[in-house]
């Protein structure tokens, strides 16, 4: 008999159900399409030899005919219902949509009508040697839907092909690519007995591509992993499943050199979070894992349990840190969801819970995200300047540079809305380097060099000595514009770690080379400590406005403040009072000694057009 083909697609086939049932899976929607697609094949398979089986008998044994059509035909309506799933499944990723529903429906209508087609139908076999088909209208019935839903598949995921990965588009076109040429095959040559077979090996294609779990496995714990919390978020959001959730940050304070002992660890919080019940569990970081529960008082339950677990850890320095999500619902995503706990995995808090509050500020954080982007993009940030004036020569020898955004409507975003978060986010790196091209271009004209004005401060983050080589974007910037380098001074805010340190200073001493000058920025604050006031190579110190503010309100910062005017003096820097809003204020920086003025006092920050207006103004 010619069953050797289905024979071997039927091995294959049980050989990947044995896979299929031992793996740890990931319930969602696609799972259980594929799971569906994969039982109707194997099924299909068995009914095609039983077919032929049925109808060897038939013919040489004079078995029942009316029993072989019964077989022959449940084999049939199986072929097309691999094709109605097959259609379900490529149909998964297209959007949820009227249309896209509309058309599911009128597939599930076409299938019923078809099948019971098929049982009315008439069906006739014949075998003659290896040649064996079954025909009639029944069959021809059979032949047209599995084309209709194989056709159809294939015109959907071209049309949606933007909506649906790459890769899984690939697989959908071999899957059924490789039926759709079988088919032809066998309707041509009867005794090629190929569509059973080419369905099997599709099977296994979209196996080995798309539904092999190990890809979503990590290797370390077991766990599945933040690409498998991706594709199950999304899944219970496209249908509407609500859920809560808790992450857990286990954070062991081992060494580098003691890795294999914190493999371990994170092998054995694994193992803890695996017995608190049957709920998936995710690795989404090298020492982040979620959970997902069906109701809040449960993901609570076991979120009491698991931190009484990690409390109770003696063995190992660790620390231990919760974000507990009641509702889903109040988040709109996946995306959402991966940026909430982005914004707040590293709280302060031990245990953290989502509520509108927190939530409001992320997605406020996402809009400036998405505003400094476009900014940047668009060209809508501006650089003010805000004068700074000498005590001692009597007039304005230099302004700061402030970065300033305008939305698209014109208005403005206020400073402090945006600097927190591009310093988080790194977008302090290009919105710096955007800054200092656009005082290079204002400094190109030589406007403010003639009206006095030596040099400008420009604001550079310590982010930018990691990521970037800000000797290097600032000798470019010069020479394009032909700067002299003394027109430029740099300030320095925030405080590098050790490792950072090193090549901070490095790269200051490659700039203090080329003649550009360095400032320490808001000195006082806590931002710019001892130990950099100490080091760092700069020319002058800036008070920070609540420092110079607290000079008049408070005892004790007056006298550390008397007292380190004489410490940075005597090492020969110079010193920047910000924040003077009054001509009493004024006169008590001047009387203290400090060098410089800044503040609303003489001028808030101003565009470039007004501060060259008011250099004119105030220019002898």
């Amino acid at each position: 008999m010619n069953i050797e083909l289905q024979l071997c697609g039927l091995v294959m086939l049980l050989i990947f159900l044995v896979l299929i049932l031992r793996d740890r899976k990931l319930y969602v929607k696609n799972s259980f399409l594929f799971i569906a697609a994969f039982g109707a094949c194997i099924v299909c398979l068995i009914f095609d030899i039983a077919s032929i089986v049925f109808i060897h008998k038939a013919v040489y044994e004079g078995f029942s005919p009316v029993i072989t059509r019964a077989v022959c035909k449940i084999y049939i309506m199986l072929l097309v219902t691999q094709g109605y799933c097959g259609f379900l499944y490529a149909c998964l990723d297209i959007a949820v949509q009227f249309k896209m529903r509309l058309i599911r429906t009128l597939a599930f209508i076409i299938y019923l009508i078809g099948e019971i087609l098929i049982i009315v139908l008439p069906l006739e076999y014949f075998m003659d040697g290896r040649t064996v088909y079954s025909f009639g209208p029944a069959a021809l019935c059979t032949y047209a839907l599995a084309i209709f839903y194989i056709s159809a598949t294939l015109y959907l995921s071209i049309r949606h092909k933007k909506d649906i990965p790459h890769r899984r588009l690939i697989a959908l076109f071999t899957w059924q690519g490789m039926w759709l040429i079988a088919a032809f095959i066998q309707f041509f040559s009867k005794e090629t007995l190929l569509v059973g077979f080419a369905a099997a090996m599709g099977m296994i294609v979209l196996y080995s591509q798309l539904e092999n779990p190990n890809e979503h496995i990590d290797r370390v714990t077991g766990l599945f992993t933040q690409n498998a919390l991706s594709l199950y978020l999304q899944d219970r959001y496209t249908y509407r499943k609500s859920f809560a959730f808790y992450t857990a940050r286990i954070k062991y304070l081992i060494p580098n050199a003691e890795l294999d002992i914190k493999k371990n660890a994170v092998i054995r919080s694994a193992r803890a979070f695996l017995k608190l019940g049957k709920e998936p569990v995710f690795r989404i970081g090298d020492d982040i894992f979620c959970v997902i529960y069906d109701s809040p008082e449960r993901a609570y339950e076991k979120l009491l349990e698991i931190k009484a677990l990690a409390d109770g850890v003696t063995d190992i320095p660790g620390e231990a840190k919760f974000i507990y999500f009641p509702d889903s619902n109040m988040l709109s995503g996946a995306d959402e969801i991966f940026n909430f706990i982005h914004c707040y995995d590293d709280s302060a808090e031990n245990l953290l819970v989502c509520d509108q509050e927190l939530i409001d500020k992320m997605r406020s954080r996402s809009e400036i995200y998405g505003l400094i982007e476009n900014a940047l993009r668009d060209d809508r940030v501006e650089v003010y300047y805000q004068p700074i004036y000498s005590v001692k020569e009597g007039r304005f020898t230099s302004a700061e540079a402030l970065v300033r955004i305008r939305r698209e409507d014109g208005s403005m975003v206020p400073p402090g809305d945006f600097i927190p978060v591009a310093e988080e986010n790194g977008q302090i790196i290009p919105l710096g380097i955007r800054v200092f091209k656009k005082v290079c271009e204002f400094l190109a004209s030589g406007e403010v060099r003639a009206l006095g004005v030596e040099n400008i401060e420009v604001n550079i983050s310590v982010a930018q000595f990691e990521h970037e080589n800000p000797a290097g974007f600032v000798k470019s910037h010069l020479e394009t514009y032909q700067i002299d380098p003394s027109c430029i001074n740099l300030e320095i805010t925030e405080t590098a770690d050790n490792g950072l340190k090193h090549l901070l200073m490095r790269n200051m001493e490659k700039l203090i080379n080329m003649g550009v000058s360095f400032s320490l920025d808001d000195f006082g604050t806590g931002r710019s400590n001892l130990d950099y006031f100490v080091s760092m190579p700069a020319r002058n110190i800036k008070f920070d406005f609540s420092f110079t503010q607290g000079y008049f309100s408070n005892d004790k910062i007056r006298h550390v403040m008397n007292g380190m005017v004489n410490i940075i003096h005597d090492m020969d820097m110079k010193i920047v009072s910000e924040g003077v809003e009054s001509q009493e204020q004024y006169e008590a920086m001047a009387a203290l000694g400090v060098d410089y003025i800044q503040g609303y006092y003489f001028s808030r920050p101003i565009p470039g057009p007004e501060f060259i207006g008011f250099l004119k103004e105030h220019h002898t």
